[in-house]
């Protein structure tokens, strides 16, 4: 079983490591805070997310949160693909 996992948005890349939940959970909710800044006024869209992070925080990593927020980079990282070809 991985114990590591990337995510990356934009430029920036967030590292999950599920044997170190107080900085993997700081890494998601960095993760999902600047997503909800790209979507701009879904900016709440997340915050029931976000308040599970902050209640596990130092106790471990949430597997199903982690497969969310891998997800959302798929999605990202095709909308953005998507755009590029139009132009």
């Amino acid at each position: 079983m991985t114990t590591t996992t990337n995510l990356t948005l934009g430029y920036k890349m967030y590292t999950i490591d599920f044997s170190r939940p107080t900085q993997s959970n700081e890494a998601l909710l960095d993760f999902f805070r600047d997503v909800q800044h790209r979507q701009g006024n879904n900016a709440e869209s997340f915050s029931k997310t976000l308040m599970e992070i902050e209640e596990i925080k130092t106790k471990y990593v949430d597997h199903e949160i982690v497969q969310l927020a891998k997800s959302l980079e798929q999605q990202i990282s095709r909308s953005n693909a998507e755009k590029l070809e139009v132009r």
